[in-house]
């Protein structure tokens, strides 16, 4: 088995990196692994050809068209069609912001001339349909809550509901000591199957699990 396995994972990494068959390698590794929540090859592939880093039981992350290079999700979230995740500005100091004068691809300069920079979206994070993270924010907490249609602009502390354009924080799901305990507890660690023993954790309000 691991070495059919094995055989699966190479023969569509080397598949993909055809644009035509990328669609059709997608759907079928959410088949035989499972749907994208458990696929390790999708994540693979993601890392690969896109440098899209994608945590266990993430989905939703698999878009390359909406989710930029440079993009690392955690374990546990849940994102919503449509999001957005961007990682770089058009260079708004230059004399032009036109791709013609930053983007080797159009063959006009040798090199890049805007570099995107990293974003940590943290575990168990929960982005509303449409939202958009813009390139200046450089984390997301765990546990946050980002709105639908929020347009993000700066970082999102662990555990905070944003909402609106620019989006702005709202509440925050539990209060700090709550926050700590979990924080403490890394729960987002554990696999799904270690996590089934205490599925009365997860299925009540969490003041109902402290008491």
């Amino acid at each position: 088995m691991e070495l059919y396995d094995m055989n699966i994972n190479k023969t569509m990494f080397f598949l993909y990196r055809f644009n035509k068959c990328r669609r059709i390698i997608i759907s079928l590794l959410k088949k035989l692994e499972n749907g994208e929540l458990f696929s390790v090859t999708i994540r693979e592939i993601f890392n690969k050809y896109h440098n899209i880093n994608v945590g266990m039981y993430s989905y939703g992350c698999f878009v390359s068209s909406n989710i930029r290079p440079f993009t690392v999700f955690g374990r546990y979230c849940s994102v919503a069609p449509g999001v957005r995740v961007y990682r770089a500005n058009h260079p708004i100091l230059h004399r032009s912001m036109h791709p013609f004068f930053y983007d080797p691809k159009y063959n006009f300069v040798k090199d890049n001339k805007i570099f995107p920079k990293e974003i940590i979206i943290g575990h168990d994070v929960w982005m509303g349909a449409n939202a958009i993270i813009t390139p200046s924010v450089m984390n997301v907490g765990n546990g946050a809550v980002i709105a639908a249609g929020a347009v993000v602009t700066r970082d999102v502390p662990d555990y905070a509901v944003v909402a609106g354009n620019p989006a702005r924080i709202i509440k925050y799901r539990f209060s700090q000591d709550l926050i700590e305990i979990l924080t403490d507890s890394q729960w987002w660690m554990k696999d799904i199957d270690e996590l089934a023993d205490n599925v009365n954790d997860f299925i009540h309000p969490l003041s109902a699990c402290t008491d």
